[in-house]
């Protein structure tokens, strides 16, 4: 007959407590927890899914370069040009200029989301899908950690909380790196909170393989940097550090890591840093707000992304963290939020959604104090009351939530494709990435070339750095002539600048180029109200004049020269 293990020390977390009983009771606990976990999950999903068809790629210009790298990596597994990649990579964004995420960040999503679009087919669907992957990674290791070291209904209520607020349901539904990153990120923490509670050495290796993909997914998994040597130190652990078996996880760790932030340093550096340490992101903290605004920017704009509510929760969890949670718990919640405030405080380029990094922590400090066994039934009940209550509200919040969304890029690459079987598009309005998704997917063959750079570029943005080849309307037509440009796709609200000017002026007065039809932006931000894509076409259309193709790349140490007949196809 078997007998009960005594169980371990307080200061570990249930799951620990669990495991040291017998096989059976351990399988009933797990099973238990994981039907808890599918409950959670048939809840969150359908909230996150919610219109998930709905509209074009918007957000912050960064989600549409987002979804057309996808489309390079998709072509890229396709094709598979193991002897010449880099060749590959220039010609493709000769063609389909909109993968500047392939370099200025890592990888490791590309290729995630190139392979969902091989095996599910280019949309905006399917770009979306890749994120709702990432996120119920990001809900399943949340939930694995939380009933690790809380019980599985704190777990399941926190999750919820943290999967459905606006601020991340934005995130869920939008093509930005963010929730990939912290998926990975979160799944790191999961391991290494197991690694300094169980000195198992699978589970360095796990953390070490989620946080190099954390790493290599977006920059600002650098928190993880922080906040693990923060939770060795104050849980006492500090000297697995010195153990050699730390060697052989940390050497994977280098050899993943280096060779993308060793291409950075050779290509991209400049650029690199320039976007890191600007102060003045849109929507962001100014240049002339002082030192002091910049240390308390993200406690100014956490109330907005976690509410007052929560925050209020939150605060009551932490003061009374010593009555319902285990200290190494309290420890490490703590740390995880100091750690990345601290760490992404450093960096001078900042916004409001890189809160989400520590937006799980805080949930475990709302929800705690609500789902804990408290001795007196009254507390007990009145706390469990309030927990689905909270629930119950974020849920409805969520339900209700629409992300901002724009619809009207589609049509004109549909327009355009059925109109001819080839052509060279110059692109001349916002979100040209939005534009070259859709009309990539349409091209299979690659018979079109869009210019986007053609008038004028800039280093990401342009208070980064601009150049205009164009000044005037004459200036216009040679580079029209040079290209051999068929069709000219412009909106009425684009750069302010000369050489789009002197185009506008073009198109309206000269008789070689026709309007063949007006496509309306329709969208639920006031930016775009009244707002329209205009497409013309050339008449006097033509191979093109100059012997090569040339994009000036401020981003590289060179620019991208092709000779023209390496595009024959597209005319």
């Amino acid at each position: 007959m078997s007998t009960v293990t005594k169980p371990l020390p307080p200061r570990y977390g249930e799951m620990e407590i669990v495991e040291a009983y017998p096989t059976p009771v351990r399988r009933a606990w797990l099973a238990r927890a994981n039907v808890i976990l599918l409950l959670t999950l048939a809840l969150i999903i359908p909230i996150i899914t919610h219109h998930i068809s709905k509209g074009e790629f918007d957000y912050n210009v960064d989600e549409s370069q987002h979804a057309a790298s996808g489309i390079f990596f998709s072509s890229l597994l396709k094709d598979l040009p193991i002897t010449h990649p880099v060749q590959y990579a220039y010609a493709y964004y000769a063609q389909y200029p909109a993968m500047a995420g392939v370099l200025h960040y890592p990888p490791v999503f590309y290729v995630t989301e190139g392979l969902v679009f091989r095996l599910l087919g280019v949309s905006v669907v399917t770009a979306r899908i890749t994120i709702l992957l990432f996120a119920v990674m990001a809900c399943v290791f949340w939930f694995r950690l939380v009933t690790q070291i809380q019980g599985e209904w704190t777990a399941a209520a926190s999750t919820a909380i943290f999967a459905l607020l606006p601020s991340v349901l934005l995130f869920e539904k939008a093509v930005m790196l963010e929730i990939p990153c912290l998926a990975l990120s979160v799944g790191a923490l999961y391991f290494w909170y197991r690694y300094l509670t169980t000195e198992r050495l699978g589970s360095l290796y796990w953390f070490v393989l989620l946080c190099s993909g954390a790493m290599l997914t977006k920059q600002h998994a650098i928190f993880l940097i922080a906040v693990c040597p923060l939770t060795a130190v104050l849980f006492g652990r500090w000297r697995l550090f010195l153990d050699r078996r730390v060697l052989g996880p940390m050497a994977i760790m280098t050899v993943l890591v280096t060779p993308f932030y060793a291409a950075v340093i050779v290509l991209h550096w400049r650029t690199f840093v320039t976007d890191v340490v600007s102060p003045v992101p849109s929507g962001a903290v100014s240049a002339s707000s002082g030192h002091l605004a910049s240390l308390l920017f993200y406690l100014k704009v956490l109330p907005e992304q976690f509410g007052w509510p929560l925050l209020g929760l939150a605060a009551v969890g932490v003061v009374s963290s010593r009555w319902w949670s285990r200290r190494l718990a309290t420890i490490f919640m703590a740390a995880w939020i100091v750690g990345c405030y601290v760490m992404l405080t450093a960096i001078p380029h900042k916004e409001p959604r890189y809160v989400l990094y520590w937006v799980p922590a805080l949930t475990y400090f709302v929800v705690g104090p609500l789902t804990t066994k408290w001795r007196v039934p009254v507390v007990r009940f009145a706390a469990r009351a309030v927990a689905v209550l909270v629930v119950g509200s974020v849920a409805v919040v969520g339900w209700r939530y629409q992300r901002p969304y724009i619809t009207g890029y589609a049509p004109v690459a549909h327009r355009i494709v059925e109109a001819s079987n080839s052509g060279v598009i110059l692109f001349e309005a916002p979100l040209p990435a939005n534009f070259i998704f859709f009309l990539r997917h349409l091209d299979e063959q690659r018979h079109f070339l869009v210019l986007r750079k053609a008038l004028w570029t800039q280093r990401l943005v342009s208070r980064y750095g601009e150049e205009e080849f164009a000044k005037t309307p004459d200036d216009v037509r040679d580079i029209i002539e040079k290209n051999g440009v068929k069709y000219i796709v412009v909106s009425d609200r684009s750069a302010p600048i000369r050489a789009r000017d002197s185009l506008m002026y073009l198109l309206e007065h000269d008789s070689a180029f026709e309007l063949v039809d007006t496509f309306p932006i329709e969208s639920n931000e006031p930016y775009w109200e009244g707002k329209h894509l205009f497409l013309y076409r050339n008449r006097l259309a033509a191979p093109p004049t100059s012997e090569f193709l040339r994009i000036r790349m401020m981003t590289l140490p060179h620019d991208i020269v092709f000779p023209w007949r390496q595009f024959q196809q597209v005319w």
